[in-house]
């Protein structure tokens, strides 16, 4: 289904295959604040927002530490690791906060990713960190807060100590060691893997438009985006599982030793609970999606909640958490909750 009348009114998608479209379309983008940081827009120039140009070069530069090397490393080394030494700090006389636990476990992988660096067995550090990614998380959904100035004040002192705190220390070790392969002292695979480290080696090249302010910025929506979504899907997942393993046999064992079954048991977790249910775009010029009209300046929802559970690619009981559903061939199993 779909509405079209003029710019002012937002328009509703929410067919699987149209969502898709709108998510390739270069005329739609996650730009709607186009003031500058000191004119009031706190995501300025974070790649999430790019559009265009900008937004091509950014992500080309930052998918290197998205290589399958690099997710290898975290799935079959890194996050074991961390399991296993915050697991039993967590778990308190056989009781557990699923959404705390979820934060402080996803934010040292987030904290590795971005390129943060902290005392890995400082319980204190890590609520600083996850306290600068609730804030973080706030800004990234201004345009529905309820008390957006509120939220604006807040991210702004946050981001400013983030930045001159754990940013300016991290940046230390990492500017020594680009210095050193400058030098031609190391060599290229020798340098630290994470976002810091590629966004300091290539701050000077004019495609990627990086001043200070939209280094750390982009390096806290790294350390943000791992975090909170990982947390929330997993509440989301034990509150689908608890009940399918109620009524199905053996379902605790199974997760237990088939890795590839309790891998589709997130993915069907993300199709039902998607991170962000409904996506937003902004139209920067006319354009034309699954044949309905779009104005400039019009907002486009793209309802990935009900596209996710269409029956027609997810089934007829696309409603329930089934991770061995058979899924049409053209979708993910995850569904569009990581876009297109």
């Amino acid at each position: 289904m779909a509405t079209t009348r003029d710019a002012a009114t937002p328009i509703l998608l929410d067919r699987y295959e149209e969502i898709r479209e709108a998510l390739f379309d270069k005329d739609l983008s996650r730009s709607f604040d186009k003031r500058t940081w000191a004119e009031g827009n706190i995501r300025d120039g974070v790649v999430s927002i790019q559009h265009g140009a900008v937004h091509r070069a950014r992500r080309r530069v930052e998918n290197t530490q998205f290589r399958p090397d690099r997710l290898r490393l975290y799935e079959r080394d890194l996050f074991p690791g961390v399991l296993d030494a915050w697991i039993p700090r967590l778990i308190v006389d056989g009781r557990a906060n699923l959404f705390l636990m979820g934060e402080m476990l996803s934010v040292v992988l987030a904290a590795k990713r971005a390129g943060i660096d902290h005392d890995p067995d400082s319980l204190e550090e890590l609520e600083l960190l996850v306290h600068d990614v609730d804030v973080f998380s706030q800004g990234a959904a201004i345009l529905d807060a309820k008390d957006p100035e509120g939220v604006r004040r807040l991210y702004r002192a946050t981001m400013q100590a983030f930045g001159d705190g754990v940013v300016a220390r991290s940046r230390i070790p990492r500017e020594a060691a680009i210095a050193r392969f400058r030098a031609g002292e190391i060599g290229e695979d020798e340098l630290p893997t994470d976002i810091l480290t590629v966004l300091l080696l290539h701050r000077d090249d004019p495609a990627l438009e990086l001043d200070e302010g939209r280094l750390v910025r982009e390096v806290s929506t790294y350390l943000q985006g791992g975090t909170h979504t990982a947390s929330q899907t997993l509440v989301n997942f034990f509150d689908l599982w608890w009940a399918y393993a109620d009524a199905t046999p053996g379902a605790w064992e199974r997760l237990e030793a088939d890795r590839a079954f309790a891998q589709r048991c997130m993915h069907e977790t993300l199709r039902l609970r998607p991170t962000t249910p409904k996506i937003k775009r902004h139209a920067e010029a006319d354009t034309v999606v699954a044949g309905r009209a779009i104005p400039t300046g019009a907002t486009v929802v793209l309802d990935a909640l009900a596209a996710n559970r269409d029956p027609r690619l997810f089934g007829e009981r696309a409603d329930s958490f089934d991770p061995d559903r058979a899924v049409d061939a053209s979708a993910a199993r995850w569904g569009l909750s990581f876009g297109a």
